[in-house]
C-alpha cells in the first residue's frame, strides 16, 4: 500500500510534496549535513552558500545532491521562522531539480510542538506579531482572568501583555497539529539512512535497541500525535490552558479530571518521545564513557545496516566537529548561534565513497574533525582533576556544615583561595581502622571507610571513566579524611537504596 500511495504521488507529479514516511534513501551524489542551528539565520545561509548550495538569491543550486538538518532550528535565536521558511523552499526546490533537504526533528522542534515554550525569545515571539488578531488576544485574556481568579484591570492587563508578548498566540496556532508549521514538523522524521549513514538528533539509547528504522519513526511519530490530540481535548475542556507548563500537566489533571481520558493523557505524558530515552533527547552516545556505549552503538548500527550516527543536540565544548565511540558517531553541534554558545557554523559533505570533508561555514577552509573525550568532565571553572585536587588539599575552609544523609557524619565545606570558590564534602569516618592489618572477611564489604571513596576515585581514574567527583586525602581539625568534589543533586547509593529509587541515568 505504501510503495502504491508512493508512486501514485509521483505519477501526479507533485514535485512539492514531500513523502514523510520515506526514512531510508540511497544516492550517487553528495550529502551535506549541518548541526543545530538554533536561529542563526544568517550563518546558516552562510554556510549554505558556502558549500555551494544556494545562490545569492537563496535559490537551491545542489542540483541532485542532498542536505540533512539534523534539527534544532527552533528556540534560542533570533531568526527561527527565517530558517524554516528557507529550509521549507529548499525542499520543494531540491526535489523538484532531483535532490532532497532533509529536517530531523530535534528536541526543540518537539517541545514547540508540545507547548514546552521555556527557550523560546522574544524575535521569534515577534516574528509572528502581524498574524495576530485583536479577538485573539481578547479571547486569551479572558482566559488568563479566569485561570488566575483576578479582575481586569490596568495592572493585569499589563502583566498578561509582559508575560504573552504580541505574537505569542499566532506562535501557538502556527505550531498547533494542525498549524502551517505544526503540520510541516510533523511530516518530518525523527531518524533517516542515506547510503548507511544515520542522522537523528541526539541518538540511539538501549531503549530502543533492535528497533528498525521505520519502527523508531513511526512509534515516536504515534506518541507525539497521540499526545497532542489528548492535550487538544483537555483544552477544550478548559481543565488545562497553554499556560499550564508541560512538567505541570499532570498535576492539573489528577486534581481536577478524571475516568479514561485523565489516564489516557498521564500515559501520554510519560511517553518515550519526550524522555532522555527518545532519539531527539538522547545524550548517552554524545557524553557517555566508550566503556558504556561503544559497543553497544556498533552493535545497533549493525542491526540497522549502517555505519556512523550523525547527531546534533549536545554541544561540542571546543565547538568543532568530533568524532567517538571509534568514529561510529560524529557530533555536528559546534554551536552555530554564536550569539548563544559562542561557537562556528560547520557543515559536513559526505561523497557517495564514503570520503567526508568538514568545511568551515564562514571561512571555507576545510578541517579535521577531533577526537572527542572519553568523557566531558565537569569540574569547575573548567580546571583539570590536577588543579581540583590542589584546591582540595590546600584552599581555606571558609564554612563548614553538617549533613544529615548518610552514616558516615560527612561535612560540606565551602573552599576559597583567591577568588575562586568551590564546595566539597568532607568524610572521616572509619569503623575499620585496622582493616589493612586484618583478614578480609564478608562483613568488611560493609564497612564505613573514607578509604574507599579515594581508593574509586584513583581507581575510576586509572580505568579512564571519569564518573567518582575528585577526591583527595586531607586531615582537617585533627580528622584524618577525604575531601571529595560537591556535586549538587547527587543522590547517593545508599539514598537509592533505602527509597527503592530506580536508576535514571544515561551511562548504564
Amino acid at each position: 500500500m505504501r510503495l502504491l500511495i508512493i508512486l501514485s504521488i509521483s505519477l501526479l507529479g507533485c514535485a512539492s510534496t514531500l513523502l514523510a514516511d520515506e526514512y531510508s534513501y540511497t544516492t550517487k551524489d553528495n550529502v551535506y549535513v549541518v548541526g543545530d542551528i538554533h536561529g542563526a539565520y544568517k550563518e546558516f545561509v552562510t554556510t549554505l552558500k558556502t558549500a555551494n548550495l544556494v545562490d545569492e538569491q537563496l535559490q537551491w543550486i545542489g542540483g541532485t545532491n542532498h542536505l540533512v538538518s539534523l534539527g534544532d532550528l527552533l528556540d534560542r535565536g533570533p531568526n527561527s521562522r527565517a530558517v524554516v521558511d528557507l529550509l521549507r523552499s529548499l525542499q520543494e526546490q531540491a526535489q523538484a531539480a532531483g535532490g532532497r533537504v532533509h529536517v530531523v526533528l530535534g528536541n526543540h522542534e518537539v517541545m514547540n510542538l508540545q507547548g514546552d515554550w521555556r527557550y523560546l525569545s522574544s524575535e521569534e515571539i515577534s516574528a509572528f506579531a502581524d498574524e495576530e488578531t485583536e479577538k485573539q488576544r481578547a479571547d486569551s485574556y479572558k482566559i488568563y482572568l479566569a485561570t488566575y481568579r483576578i479582575k481586569d484591570n490596568e495592572g493585569n492587563l499589563q502583566k498578561f501583555n509582559r508575560t504573552y508578548p504580541p505574537g505569542f498566540f499566532a506562535h501557538i496556532k502556527a505550531y498547533h497539529r494542525r498549524g502551517d508549521y505544526g503540520k510541516w514538523l510533523l511530516e518530518r522524521p525523527f531518524i533517516i539512512d542515506i547510503n548507511g549513514n544515520l542522522f537523528t538528533h541526539g541518538g540511539l539509547s538501549p531503549a530502543v535497541e533492535g528497533m528498525s528504522l521505520e519502527e523508531l519513526n513511526d512509534s515516536q511519530k504515534d506518541e507525539l500525535q497521540s499526545y497532542l490530540k489528548i492535550w487538544e481535548y483537555f483544552l477544550k475542556d478548559k481543565i488545562l490552558t497553554y499556560n499550564v507548563p508541560f512538567v505541570q500537566r499532570p498535576e492539573f489533571i489528577e486534581a481536577f479530571a478524571s475516568g479514561r481520558k485523565a489516564r489516557q493523557f498521564l500515559r501520554s505524558h510519560e511517553s518515550r518521545v519526550f524522555s532522555s530515552d527518545s532519539t531527539s533527547w538522547y545524550r548517552g552516545n554524545a557524553l557517555c564513557h566508550p566503556y558504556f556505549e561503544q559497543d553497544r552503538l556498533k552493535a545497533q548500527l549493525e542491526s540497522l545496516s549502517a555505519e556512523k550516527l550523525w547527531v546534533g543536540h549536545t554541544t561540542n565544548t571546543s565547538k568543532q566537529v568530533e568524532t567517538r565511540l571509534d568514529e561510529h558517531l560524529i557530533k555536528m553541534d559546534t554551536g552555530m548561534l554564536a550569539a548563544y554558545y559562542r561557537g562556528q557554523p560547520w557543515i559536513a559533505e559526505i561523497k557517495a565513497d564514503g570520503a567526508i570533508r568538514f568545511i568551515h561555514g564562514e571561512t571555507g577552509e576545510e578541517g579535521q574533525p577531533l577526537v572527542a573525550p572519553n568523557r566531558e568532565y565537569v569540574n569547575p571553572y573548567r580546571w583539570s582533576d590536577a588543579k581540583v585536587e590542589d584546591f582540595l588539599r590546600t584552599a581555606d575552609i571558609l564554612e563548614m556544615e553538617d549533613i544529615e544523609e548518610g552514616r558516615t557524619n560527612p561535612v560540606k565545606l565551602t573552599l576559597k583561595r583567591g577568588k575562586r570558590k568551590i564546595n566539597a564534602v568532607f568524610k572521616y569516618r572509619d569503623n575499620e581502622p585496622l582493616a589493612e592489618r586484618l583478614q578480609w572477611t564478608k562483613a568488611r564489604e560493609n564497612a564505613d571507610r573514607f578509604q574507599f571513596e579515594a581508593a574509586a576515585y584513583n581507581l575510576d581514574r586509572l580505568l579512564g571513566i571519569g564518573l567518582v567527583p575528585v577526591t583527595v586525602e586531607r586531615t582537617i581539625d585533627g580528622k584524618k579524611g577525604i575531601v571529595q568534589l560537591w556535586v549538587d543533586n547527587l543522590i547517593s547509593s545508599l539514598t537509592l537504596n533505602e527509597k527503592n529509587i530506580p536508576y535514571d541515568g544515561m551511562c548504564t
